[in-house]
């Protein structure tokens, strides 16, 4: 018993240290020089395959993680409990982050979506102090502007980091967003930033192609 006892102990150690082992600097630092376009990469010690998924109706497309499902719309109602609820998210049960869209009614030309972050920016400041922004960037990805924004919220027990986008998409706001437990910022922020590079809308790329 005594043997078992100690086999059992040794097991406990090895499982504590490889946990470590998992979030540690060096592991983050090594993991981070890696890219999600090269199709396989590694988030906290898990081997990770990310390729490009079209949505809404073919007419966007952002890379992901691969075996990312669709919430159904009672896990939205119970992640998402106040303001306007996202249309789409996807996420997995190993993964701490998430993205989601939510195509808006409000009508905004895609000219005028550079100074769609202000107006955002108001909206955020708003909602109370629990909302800190940290940057605000706008980049033409082909014919469209895409606004967008880092900041932390907070629920009652977590922060929360936010990649916030805007676009316009047949005339109306698209608001996109990536968010992550902020205590994995320094490994999940990498990852964002490439997901959100990697955004487009697919009408662009047969523009391109002429």
């Amino acid at each position: 018993m005594e043997h078992v006892d100690e086999k059992i102990l040794k097991q406990k150690q090895m499982m504590e240290e490889f946990e470590k082992q998992r979030f540690s600097e060096e592991t983050i630092e090594i993991e981070n020089q890696s890219s999600i376009f090269d199709g396989m990469v590694e988030i906290h010690k898990i081997p990770v395959g990310f390729a490009e998924r079209t949505l809404l109706d073919d007419k966007i497309a952002i890379w992901m993680p691969e075996d990312f499902e669709e919430f159904t719309q009672e896990e939205i109602n119970a992640v998402y409990l106040l303001g306007n609820k996202p249309d789409v998210v996807y996420g997995n049960a190993y993964l701490n982050f998430s993205i989601g869209f939510h195509f808006t009614s409000n009508e905004v030309p895609n000219e005028y979506m550079g100074d769609f972050n202000k107006i955002a920016k108001m909206i955020l400041e708003k909602s109370g102090p629990k909302v800190t922004i940290y940057s605000e960037k706008v980049k033409k990805k082909g014919n469209h502007i895409v606004s967008s924004m880092e900041l932390v919220s907070h629920t009652v027990t977590d922060a929360i980091y936010n990649v916030m986008f805007y676009s316009s998409l047949n005339g109306k706001v698209l608001i996109g967003f990536i968010n992550f437990n902020y205590k994995y910022l320094n490994r999940y922020k990498t990852i964002a930033k490439e997901m959100l590079e990697s955004f487009r809308f697919i009408e662009d790329s047969g523009e391109e192609n002429e």
